[in-house]
């Protein structure tokens, strides 16, 4: 079967990744041209090497966590909703925030090459959600942001997100409504740095085991708790903002109509 163009071997493993079709040990050149009916030619002739090509899906899957995001933004859901979708997305396809988040690429190479051409616009996507949302450092909210909740959602992936059933003890921040749902949704896209059970007395804390009995109930737990600490994440980084004064309020702050002799 035939290459139409370049950017159709990108989404067919971009989607595979998003369907659970293929994982993260599928990732070499000789299983992604299997998977594509081809000779691992097609990834040297169309990218360069298999990062090149890699970092294409990698790309892909910032730019649709980015849509999502934006998307929420625009349908008015706040800081800690997008907090929790960005958790939500790592969750859901595991194998391919794994290659956004977690794999290593020979960087400088691709910069030589100009393969990292998207990564600052992609960034400044992110950089543009925290500064509609009220951060004045923007920038610097968006790294702490990421780092934090990328060590989330590693956590929930690896089981080990209930760490001493810490989630029944995060309090919700003032002004937030209290954990519920999920609410409302890199860490390195591109070139930026990489967009249990309680314990009694004397018990070690369950570092992650979640139910043996039911293996589902304890990744619903993590999932919880992995979104309660993403909304907390979101109150530190961008706390509440005053709300802004109605025009009335502000006739009378100006010496307006409503002002006393």
């Amino acid at each position: 079967m035939g290459v139409m163009n370049a950017d159709e071997p990108v989404e067919r493993v971009f989607t595979a990744l998003c369907e659970g079709r293929l994982t993260r040990d599928d990732l070499t050149a000789r299983k992604i041209a299997a998977f594509l009916g081809q000779t691992t030619m097609v990834l040297y002739h169309h990218f360069g090497s298999l990062d090149g090509f890699l970092i294409r899906v990698d790309g892909l899957g910032w730019r649709r966590l980015a849509e999502r995001l934006d998307a929420r933004a625009r349908g008015g859901a706040d800081a800690r909703s997008l907090a929790v979708g960005y958790v939500e997305f790592a969750l859901c396809h595991p194998d391919l925030y794994w290659l956004m988040a977690e794999r290593r690429f020979d960087r400088a190479r691709l910069r030589e090459q100009g393969r990292l051409r998207l990564a600052r616009p992609l960034w400044s996507s992110f950089v543009e959600l925290l500064r509609h949302h009220g951060s004045r450092r923007p920038e610097e909210d968006t790294h702490v942001l990421f780092a934090g909740l990328h060590g989330i959602a590693m956590l929930a992936l690896s089981g080990r997100s209930n760490l001493g059933e810490v989630s029944s003890k995060i309090p919700s921040s003032p002004g937030r409504a209290p954990p519920g749902g999920p609410g409302g949704t890199p860490f390195n896209p591109g070139e930026e740095p990489n967009l249990g059970e309680g314990t009694a007395t004397g018990e070690e804390p369950n570092l992650g085991e979640g139910s043996t009995a039911n293996p589902g109930e304890g990744l619903a737990a993590d999932s919880e708790v992995a979104f309660a600490a993403a909304r907390r994440l979101a109150d530190l980084v961008l706390p509440v903002r005053p709300p802004e004064p109605t025009a009335s309020q502000a006739g009378h702050d100006r010496g307006g109509p409503g002002r006393r002799a």
